[in-house]
């Protein structure tokens, strides 16, 4: 009985053989070569496995040329028999980098700066595009209105709080506010007005938002650059400018103009009257933001509350910038930019939490 059993185990048939060389297998076909040598193969041991011997040469040949490609020194040989992801893990991890993918695609490089500049493209191509002249109306339009209001006004007051002209103390309060609403509405309606943009894969609500905040920075600045132009080669007021002071104040307006915008995008998601709030609240501010008038005109404790208002800071910087005489004091551009830095976080992390509302409204 100890005979047949050891025989069972111990069958050296050939479907019983190619059963039992699941660990060391033996080449596909006998003479395939190698590395352009023959390889030995060894006879069958007492109980179907091959000799020590023939396994342990093939396997220095293997690790030698293994080794000699140099691609994982110190790893063990994998010539196909080892099958697995462990055995594949370290040449995986360096034969193919991890890359940017959009529903299982590779995107290309700058993927994001590509599509910001195409949605600000096809902003300059859709804006205005019924009407004659296309994107230029955007500016020439505005740049009619401000003149219009700057001649009316200097034909009604003759002097001015500030300076002896009043088209340029008008321009130097009007410009950076209207840069400061002009990128608020811009941003606040961008997701809405881009829904359909969103539906692309490679598109995102950060593109979206990035993209209307640059064509409306773009846009107001063409604008305050040609009222200003205007204004200093008809009227010809003696008066020197830092151009400096004034970058200050447009991108900080700027900046501004976006945390709200996004701020107010996010909120009047949960809250639909937030819209209504805003609207009403924003009617006066062109009369509490030190454009028409000077904060130091005003009496106490009037002109102190003023002061709360970050876009008094804005027109005040702007006005230091041409007028040499004049000294704001009371102007710190670190409260409007912190303010801006708060809004623009509330905004974000509100797109962020309410993303599917936001697409659904």
């Amino acid at each position: 009985m100890a005979i047949t059993t050891i025989l069972m185990h111990c069958d050296t048939s050939p479907s019983t053989r190619g059963l039992r060389r699941t660990k060391f297998p033996r080449p596909a076909a006998t003479g395939s070569r190698l590395d352009g040598r023959q390889t030995q193969q060894s006879s069958p041991g007492r109980f179907g496995n091959r000799g020590r011997t023939g396994q342990t040469d093939e396997r220095r040949e293997d690790q030698a040329r293994y080794r000699s490609t140099g691609l994982h020194d110190g790893d063990p040989p994998s010539d196909g028999r080892s099958e697995g992801p462990a055995a594949m893990k370290g040449a995986t991890n360096e034969l193919r980098p991890v890359q940017t993918t959009v529903s299982g695609r590779v995107l290309p490089r700058f993927s994001t700066m590509r599509t910001i500049v195409a949605l600000c493209l096809r902003e300059v191509t859709t804006s205005n595009g019924d009407t004659a002249g296309g994107y230029m109306w955007s500016v020439v339009s505005p740049v009619i209105g401000i003149i219009g209001l700057s001649y009316i006004f200097s034909a009604g007051f003759r002097t001015p709080p500030l300076g002896e002209n009043f088209a340029i103390f008008y321009a130097t309060g009007l410009l950076p506010f209207t840069m400061f609403r002009s990128v608020c509405g811009r941003v606040e309606f961008s997701i809405r007005a881009s829904r359909q943009l969103l539906n692309y894969p490679r598109v995102t609500v950060f593109d979206v938002l990035i993209s209307k905040f640059i064509m409306a920075t773009i846009t107001q600045a063409a604008i305050s650059a040609l009222v200003l132009a205007f204004i200093l080669y008809f009227y010809q007021p003696d008066t020197t400018f830092h151009i400096v002071q004034i970058l200050q104040s447009f991108i900080v307006a700027a900046l501004m103009g976006f945390g709200f915008g996004v701020m107010n995008c996010a909120v009047k998601t949960k809250l639909p009257l937030w819209e209504m709030l805003w609207n009403f609240v924003s009617k006066p501010l062109l009369l509490v933001s030190g454009v028409i008038i000077l904060v130091e005109s005003l009496p106490r404790p009037y002109s102190e509350w003023l002061l709360w208002n970050p876009l008094v800071h804005i027109t005040g910087r702007m006005r230091e910038a041409f007028y040499v005489d004049y000294v704001g004091s009371y102007t710190d551009l670190r409260f409007p930019l912190e303010i801006a830095l708060v809004s623009a976080f509330i905004g974000m992390a509100g797109i962020k939490l309410f993303a599917r509302e936001l697409l659904d409204t």
